[in-house]
């Protein structure tokens, strides 16, 4: 799409004037492999509003039928003032990017440009590297890694634990100790994919959290911000194909081990909030966590655990595949455009 004039192959909405026309497109377009991400659902974002978030959808049209949707979300105060946006959800968020059917491939300063300064730039993260058949593109490099369950027919997912054993034993060995271990030690362990007191373990997931947060210096980390609790307690209750939450424990007896809130899409789970107690840190209880978590998962149809941005030991444990994100700021040319990178510049200067 070369070029865009809003009111006609382009609409700016608010999430909630989204035509069911336009969320049906949305959910469908959704189920591209490299789409299929619960970040970027029509469901994420409409949560995302309902906690709080200011969000916009550019919505493409080619004729009279949708075929695009990028979601954002306005930046509080002066950026937000003067156009500035963000991926939907800020720093919850671990996807960002266009929703669109095949073929689509736009120029992102046009777009924005055809929005008459309503968006006059974008200030993003977690732009993954298939945006770029879009056009879109960024700028800092960060990797991500991803647990493929089942990489071919010979190697479905049920395996993915018998498989490493081949190609990590010192890893599946050290995990198998380290639970045998904590079962003659402490009692023993009893693994719920869908927890049953969904309330209250969420709530020990966020004290615990936040006490990792304070431990390590995180202050201003986002469960400390009412509005990001409010987002998890709401995704907790959503069942949506497209954006179902799943919170699993690991216990001993009654007490709690581990746990762990990821978001699913379909085949895809996204692993988000994993947490263990502390007291336990010797047998390695976020290791024995994801162990029983990637059996249930291919017991329940999943085949890929994403493990967003970031590459740390942890995550590398258990990865067998790695791919790119990017960084950047998207904005208009000209005056508007001058004016939103000195608001930044200035906010920054101040941080």
């Amino acid at each position: 799409m070369t070029s865009f004039t809003l009111g006609k192959n382009l609409h700016i909405r608010r999430i909630d004037e989204l035509t069911a026309e336009e969320v049906a497109v949305w959910d469908q377009l959704l189920l591209t492999d490299d789409l299929r991400r619960a970040f970027m659902s029509y469901r994420y974002a409409r949560v995302v509003a309902e906690t709080g978030g200011d969000v916009v959808v550019l919505v493409l049209y080619d004729i009279h039928t949708p075929c695009g949707f990028l979601p954002l979300q306005r930046i509080a105060g002066l950026r937000g003032k003067v156009g500035i946006f963000e991926p939907v959800g800020d720093v919850m968020t671990d996807y960002f990017g266009l929703v669109a059917a095949d073929g689509v491939h736009i120029t992102i300063e046009k777009l924005l440009a055809a929005t008459h300064g309503r968006v006059n730039a974008v200030l993003f993260s977690h732009l993954d590297e298939t945006q770029s058949r879009f056009g879109l593109v960024g700028e800092e490099q960060r990797t991500g890694l991803r647990t493929w369950l089942g990489t071919s027919l010979d190697k479905p997912a049920s395996d993915y634990w018998v498989n490493l054993r081949k190609s990590d034993k010192k890893l599946v060995y050290d995990t198998e100790r380290r639970e045998k271990k904590l079962i003659n030690e402490i009692g023993p362990v009893t693994f719920e994919w869908v927890s049953q007191n969904p309330a209250s373990d969420m709530a020990w997931l966020i004290e615990s959290k936040k006490a990792q947060y304070t431990r390590t210096g995180k202050g201003q980390a986002p469960l400390f911000d009412s509005r990001k609790v409010a987002l998890l307690n709401r995704l907790l209750q959503s069942q949506e194909e497209n954006c179902q939450g799943v919170l699993s424990t690991l216990r001993c007896g009654k007490e709690i081990i581990a746990v762990h809130f990821g978001l699913r899409c379909h085949d895809m789970l996204h692993v988000w909030f994993p947490v263990y107690q502390t007291k336990y840190a010797s047998y390695s209880p976020g290791r024995i966590l994801f162990k029983h978590l990637f059996s249930a998962a291919a017991a329940e149809g999943i085949q890929v655990l994403d493990r967003g941005e970031g590459d740390t030991q942890a995550k590398r444990d258990f990865a067998n595949e790695t791919h790119t994100f990017f960084r950047g700021l998207w904005h208009v040319t000209g005056w508007r455009g001058l004016l939103a990178r000195g608001v930044l510049s200035a906010s920054w200067r101040m941080i």
